[in-house]
This record gives C-alpha cells, structure tokens and sequence, in this order.
C-alpha cells in the first residue's frame, strides 16, 4: 500500500492470520450460484495481496452477472469463451493422467454439472467434446472491432476509430444484422454491400475507406487475435480504384479571395482569421481548427503554427507566419487565454465530434459563405482550394518543391535519408516561402 493511504479492505474480513473475501450477491448471482452471500478465502495474511485477489474475484462476478444478463460485450464473450475452454482442456488433460496413473477412467463430464453451468461454459463444454467452435461464441465483427479500438498495442487515433466504427455499423446494417461472425462473411455479401452503396450515390473514394477499415478489422482478427479464419480477406481485391475518379480541388482566383476577405472583413475571431490562416499557410481545415495556444511557438526566431497531426505521417510540422497574419495570431492568442481556452479558437470546442475532430460546423459556416459570395461556375471550390492555391503561388514564385511540402505536410521524397533524418529546410527559408503568398501574386 501507498504510504500514508488507509488501505481498502472492502469485502475483506480477517480471521486469525488469514483474510476472507465476503459479499452479498446480487439477486441474479444468487439465484444462479445457490446462495445470498459469497464467502472465499484468499489463503493469505498479506493485506495487499488479499486486495489484489479481491479485486479479481469483483471481476469474476461482474463478468458472470453480464453474462447471465446478456450484457457481456462481444470481445469480452470471447475471451471468456476461450479461459473457459482452457480450463477444462486442463481439467480433462488432468483427468487423463490420474487415469493412466489409478486405471480409473473418468472424463470432465464426471466432475461438470452440466445444469450448473453458464451458457459460455455450456460453449466451452460443446467446443470440448466436438472440437468445433460453436457459432454463438465465434468471434465476430464487433468483438474484432472492440478488440481493435482497444488494443494495448498502439495507441488508435480518435478520428481512425471513427471511421472503422462507422465502415462496420454501415456494413452490419446493408446485411440488416447487429452482429455476424467473421467465419460467415462472405465476398458475395461484400460484393452486394459495395454494389448497395455505389447504387445510394456514395463515391468510390468513401466505399474504399470503408473497405479499408473492415480489412483492418478483419486483418487485426487473424494477426493479433489469432482467429482461425479459413477463407482470405474477403473486403481485400475489389478494384474500386477511387483516386482515378475524384476530382481535385480548383484553385482560387484573385476575384474569388477579395470576395471572401470583404465578406469576413468586420467579423472577429474563427469567422475572421479562419479564411485568411487557409490562404496564408495551405493548412487543411480540420488542422487550423484543432490549433492550441500552445501550438503558436517560435523555432530558429520564427513565429510558427505547430501543427501536430492530420491525415497522414507527414501533416505534423511547424508552418511560419506570415508577417500579414502574426499581430492578428497574436490578438486571438491573447483572446484565448483571457477566455480560459486550450483551443486558439474557442468557438470549436462546442462542436467536438466523436472522431475529435473540431471543424464539422466550420467547413459548413465556409461552405455557406462561398456559395454565398463567390461565384463558382464549373469549379470544385471549397476550404481545400485555400491550399491548392497556396502550392500553386509558391511554385509559380519558384519555390522548390522539397520547401513546399514542408510547409504543406506532403510526402517528404522517397529516401531513407529524406523520410527519417531530413529535419527539412530552415524557418527561415520556409518563412521566405509562405511569404511569396500573396493576393496580388494571383489572377
């Protein structure tokens, strides 16, 4: 026990030099174990010990008492399963050799009462004697899925357990099913679900994401799991192909940016800054939203948005200033930090989604503001335009594309030696880049 902390001794009785666990059951474990109160002894003296022995006996009821409820979740039905299987694997492998030892032939069926087991145990039991799994313990999808969101493994980002929570509830509710064990998907049934959602107008670039997240699933059950799945991936190999069918972002044109700098001109704040952080950094939306006040730092003496994640390995980076945009960087900073605010811009953190994304009602507020102010014909236009923009001036200024990816969070040339030990060019060469970014520089 911690020094100076009264140790717990809930549940815990010591009689002579021994503890006792005791507690009174709930009506649904009394009713299944045959008593009112539950009363073990922990065969020590040791108090911490004693605890810790509790603290696992409270797991035990509370998974039994979820199992007698049907509340146990999925990946947890699992591993139940599979420590009940084990223990009477041991149970019978015992048996056997106290038979070869007393020539008395006994099996598990002589010491289980079959009346007093759980369905899980009852599973266990049946997967003993035919060596085959039943199906309402295979593992499932969800189970995969809740395993996968957990995994002490690697440290899953918020808005990659959103999409594959999303990719399963879709594809479970195509095949008008809760829940389906992994062994009974099929690739006819991923087939229909992909020809289903191209059929409700979802692109080819969405159908892919949601493929790739069932894959991860399905690929996290075979290799960490070790699920004995017979067939291969069934939501692998079909050729969707979806970078060849969305069209990029247009750029901005001169007209387009004044029009939206006019719009925003008297307003304060997210509705001010927003528009002129995309067309002075190139930065994505969903990156200028999640800026922290402690994410405006000064590196080499260049004043820098420290953009730590996005949607790929290279999104983290420190993107200079520009010298346009650093007294109004440093009003909001100022704002923030008299409202109490972690975020730059406070206004997001009410519109927080599961995946921990903050610019949801941001990129609709934009959206609005463009169809409302600039005229965009045949072109795609949206925040992202702020960033092909970007590219576009630096590049027709001359800057080298190994400065601009550094600014924009692009890949980072295909060597070792540029992907890993690179730090890339100086703050002070990339601030001479953002600086080439200019109103006037467009048409």
């Amino acid at each position: 026990m911690a020094r100076g902390k009264r140790p717990d001794k809930r549940y815990l009785r010591q009689r002579g030099n021994v503890w006792f666990f005791q507690k009174r059951l709930s009506p649904v474990l009394a009713q299944h174990l045959g008593r009112t109160i539950l009363q073990e002894t922990t065969q020590t003296g040791d108090l911490d010990e004693a605890c810790r022995i509790r603290d696992r006996l409270l797991a035990d009821l509370a998974d039994l008492e979820a199992e007698l409820k049907g509340n146990l979740s999925p990946a947890r039905k699992r591993k139940l399963f599979l420590d009940k299987l084990q223990e009477l694997q041991e149970a019978n492998r015992e048996l056997e050799r106290q038979a070869a030892d007393d020539e008395i032939v006994l099996d598990i069926h002589d010491i289980v009462d079959p009346e007093k087991l759980t369905p899980i145990e009852v599973a266990a039991l049946k997967a003993l004697n035919t060596g085959v799994v039943p199906a309402e313990v295979r593992l499932s999808i969800c189970g995969a899925l809740e395993d996968w969101t957990n995994s002490p493994l690697v440290t899953r980002k918020a808005s990659t357990v959103s999409k594959n929570t999303r990719a399963v509830t879709v594809f479970l509710s195509s095949l008008r099913v809760d829940d389906i064990a992994l062994c009974e998907v099929t690739r006819k049934q991923v087939r229909d679900f992909v020809a289903q959602q191209l059929s409700q107008n979802k692109t080819r670039q969405t159908v892919a994401n949601y493929l790739a997240g069932l894959s991860a699933i399905w690929t996290h059950a075979v290799d960490v799991m070790e699920e004995p799945l017979e067939t291969d991936n069934p939501f692998k190999g079909h050729r969707l192909r979806p970078k060849a069918t969305v069209k990029s972002y247009d750029q901005f044109r001169r007209a387009d940016i004044e029009a939206i700098f006019q719009a925003t001109e008297g307003e304060t704040g997210i509705a001010f800054l927003l528009p002129r952080l995309g067309f002075y950094t190139g930065a994505r939306i969903s990156e200028l939203c999640a800026l922290r006040i402690t994410d405006i730092q000064q590196h080499q003496r260049v004043w820098c948005l420290v953009i730590r994640e996005g949607k790929n390995r290279n999104a983290a980076r420190e993107v200079p200033i520009h010298h346009d945009l650093l007294p109004l960087i440093k009003q909001q900073l100022e704002r923030a930090r008299q409202d109490g605010s972690e975020l730059l811009f406070p206004e997001v953190a009410q519109s927080q989604r599961k995946d921990g994304s903050h610019s949801a009602k941001a990129s609709q507020w934009f959206s609005r503001l463009l169809t409302k102010h600039v005229s965009r014909g045949n072109r795609r236009l949206g925040f992202h335009s702020f960033r092909t923009t970007a590219i576009t001036i630096m590049a027709d200024a001359g800057v080298p594309e190994e400065i601009v990816v550094w600014i924009t969070g692009h890949e980072r040339g295909q060597t070792t030696a540029n992907r890993v030990y690179n730090r890339g060019p100086s703050y002070k060469t990339r601030l001479d880049a953002v600086h080439k970014i200019t109103v006037e520089a467009l048409h």
